[in-house]
C-alpha cells in the first residue's frame, strides 16, 4: 500500500513545482480550487466547473476482435461557494461524479463512477496563513453498485452504504492560492450502512446488526491545484484517518488526482486516478483510474 502511495505523492510534489503562462488555463485553475483562495473582500464567492466526456465505439467484420458496440459517459461537477467577513471565512465545497457504460456483451449500462463528497469549513484567522477550523465532510454514492461477476450481479454498496460523516475541529493552514492543509488530533467518524440488505453482515466496519458505528481518530486533509505547461493543469486531495479504537496504524488514505489538458476554453482531456486504503472496507489498495475527452464548462 505505501509503495503506490508514496510514488504518486512524489509525483505530485515535482508537479507542482512549475508553473504555467495561459490565460485561459489560469483562469480554469481559479475555478478549479477557488475554495483555497480567502476572498479579497466580505461577502459572497462562488464559482465551479461542469465536465462531461463521452465515448463512442464500434466494430464490424473486425479481425482483431473486440466489442462491437460499446457507449460511456461521465460527469463531473465541481462548486465552490464561499463566504468572508473579516477574521471569519466559510468554505463550501462540492465534488459530485457519476459515469457509466455499456457494450454490446452485456447488454446494459453499468456504473463505472458514482461519488458525492460534500465539505464545508468554517475557519477563523488567527494569523497571517492560519486559522482555527472546524469541518464537517459528508461522503457517499447516489445508486446501487454490483459486483459483475459471470454468474450474475452480486449488489456490494448503495446510497449511504456506505456512507461517510467526518466532524473535525483542528488547525488549518493556508499558505497560498494553490494549497491548504488542515489538521486535527480528535476527529469524529460516523460510518453508515443504511440497505437493509446488508443490516445483518458486518460490513464496512459497522458491526452486525447495526445502521452506523462511531469512530474517534486524527484527521488530516490538504488540497493543492497546480497549472504546470502553458496546457495542462493538475489538482488534488489527500485525505488521512487514523482510528484511535481500531487499529491506529492502519491509516485509511484517499488520494485523489485530476490532470486536465485543455485545448481551449470548452474542450479539455481529464485523466483521473484515484487511490484508496480503508481496512474496514478491503484490506488492499484500490486504485480507479479514468481517461476522457469532451466538455468543460465554467460555471
Amino acid at each position: 500500500m505505501i509503495k503506490p502511495f508514496v510514488t504518486v505523492l512524489v509525483t505530485a510534489t515535482i508537479v507542482l513545482s512549475v508553473q504555467a503562462q495561459d490565460p485561459s488555463l489560469r483562469e480554469f485553475q481559479k475555478v478549479a480550487f477557488k475554495e483555497l483562495k480567502l476572498p479579497e473582500k466580505d461577502g459572497w464567492q462562488k464559482a465551479g466547473t461542469f465536465i462531461i466526456n463521452v465515448q463512442q465505439g464500434a466494430l464490424r467484420n473486425w479481425v482483431s476482435g473486440g466489442e462491437q458496440n460499446t457507449l460511456g459517459i461521465a460527469t463531473l461537477f465541481n462548486y465552490n461557494l464561499n463566504y468572508k467577513r473579516g477574521k471569519h471565512s466559510w468554505n463550501n465545497y462540492f465534488d459530485i461524479g457519476l459515469g457509466f457504460q455499456n457494450a454490446t456483451s452485456f447488454g446494459q449500462f453499468r456504473k463505472t463512477d458514482d461519488r458525492i463528497d460534500i465539505t464545508t469549513k468554517y475557519g477563523y484567522q488567527f494569523s497571517k496563513k492560519w486559522f482555527t477550523a472546524l469541518l464537517v465532510n459528508f461522503n457517499s454514492q447516489s445508486l446501487t453498485g454490483y459486483q459483475y461477476t459471470d454468474t450474475g450481479n452480486n449488489k456490494i454498496s448503495g446510497f449511504l452504504t456506505p456512507g461517510k460523516v467526518i466532524i473535525s475541529g483542528g488547525i488549518d493552514f493556508r499558505p497560498d492560492k494553490s494549497f491548504s492543509l488542515f489538521v486535527s488530533p480528535i476527529t469524529t467518524r460516523f460510518i453508515i450502512k443504511k440497505d437493509p440488505d446488508f443490516y445483518e453482515i458486518d460490513k464496512f466496519g459497522v458491526p452486525a446488526y447495526n445502521k452506523s458505528y462511531t469512530e474517534l481518530g486524527a484527521f488530516a486533509t490538504a488540497k493543492f491545484a497546480k497549472a504546470f505547461t502553458k496546457w495542462a493543469l493538475y489538482t488534488g486531495r489527500l485525505d488521512l484517518f487514523s482510528n484511535y479504537k481500531r487499529n491506529p496504524e492502519d491509516v485509511d488514505v484517499f488520494f485523489t488526482n485530476l490532470l486536465s489538458l485543455k485545448f481551449n476554453r470548452w474542450l479539455a482531456t481529464n485523466i483521473s486516478a484515484d487511490i484508496v486504503y480503508d481496512d474496514d472496507i478491503l484490506k488492499r489498495t484500490q486504485l480507479k483510474e479514468v481517461l476522457g475527452i469532451g466538455l468543460t464548462v465554467k460555471l
